[in-house]
């Protein structure tokens, strides 16, 4: 498909017909402790309904969350084979403080968000549909107003909001189109000196992108036919690619480091396939 992007900084934003509102996900990452010992979590966001999970860095092992947030006051329920636990905490800027209470036990849970909210830079956005074009104007809170024109294959606009350059400031991404396990999007990226959003042409390229904060690393899958799927994932200097063959149940990694510009290859299995592509901890859990 064809993208046409284009983008304008202005103090008016001119008005096109057929308004229409947004999904808006966002979701942050942080890291604090439980009852004194580190925790990693990440949270998605959507209209006050929050999904995700944590992890305790010395265990490794991923707990999923779900609840709410309202009035900065966040609820979540954590399900695990120890049993149910509920957190309870306040959100003041980026920092997380509250109460973690299991069957009769409490710890107090502090954690800081590795990335500011997309609403401390932001006030509202308008969306508006000029067939096939979609208009989209962010207001930023000092005024300023950017228009984006795009074009998708979706009847409603969904954006998410994630630091996925990890600089500490949201980032996003619109749904371009969805065909089975495979999505794309159109994204960019927020230039803290230009305090303006930048097309990204490589995460826009990506399938299905994930953001691994946990690893400051990201992963994009896509499915080929029935049985055969794709991932890359790309950290720091190193590229990771692998295939797996679910018919088969064949797989293979390969690794490249751009540093000392040396790659290996080998056969991987479906556990470890699963557990580094498919489910990966420090997700959004989507």
């Amino acid at each position: 498909m064809k993208r046409v992007i284009t983008a304008v900084l202005s103090l008016a934003y001119l008005h096109l017909c057929h308004a229409e509102t947004a999904s808006v996900t966002e979701i942050i990452a942080y890291e604090g402790k439980v009852a004194g010992s580190e925790i990693f979590m990440t949270l998605s966001e959507t209209d006050g309904d929050i999904v995700g999970g944590y992890h305790y860095k010395k265990y490794g092992t991923a707990i999923p969350l779900r609840g709410s947030i309202e009035n900065n006051h966040i609820t979540l329920i954590e399900k695990s084979a120890l049993g149910e636990a509920k957190i309870s905490a306040e959100l003041d800027n980026q920092l997380m403080k509250g109460t973690w209470k299991g069957d009769r036990i409490s710890h107090s849970i502090r954690a800081s968000a590795l990335s500011k909210s997309y609403k401390n830079l932001i006030n509202g956005i308008d969306i508006s549909k000029n067939h096939p074009s979609t208009n989209i104007a962010i207001k930023f809170i000092d005024g300023r107003t950017q228009n984006l024109e795009i074009e998708t294959l979706t009847d409603t606009t969904s954006i998410v909001f994630e630091d996925y350059n990890f600089d500490g400031f949201p980032d996003f991404r619109v749904l371009e189109s969805s065909t089975g396990s495979n999505t794309n999007y159109i994204a960019w990226t927020y230039e803290p000196s230009k305090k303006a959003f930048e097309y990204s042409e490589e995460m826009s390229m990506l399938s299905s992108p994930k953001v691994l904060h946990s690893e400051r690393a990201i992963l994009s899958l896509s499915r080929d036919g029935c049985c055969r799927y794709i991932a890359s994932k790309s950290a720091g200097h190193e590229k990771h690619s692998a295939e797996f063959e679910y018919e088969k149940l064949t797989g293979v990694e390969r690794v490249t480091d751009f540093k000392t510009n040396t790659a290996t290859t080998r056969l991987i299995s479906q556990k470890y396939f699963e557990r580094k592509y498919l489910t990966p901890m420090g997700a959004d859990g989507l």
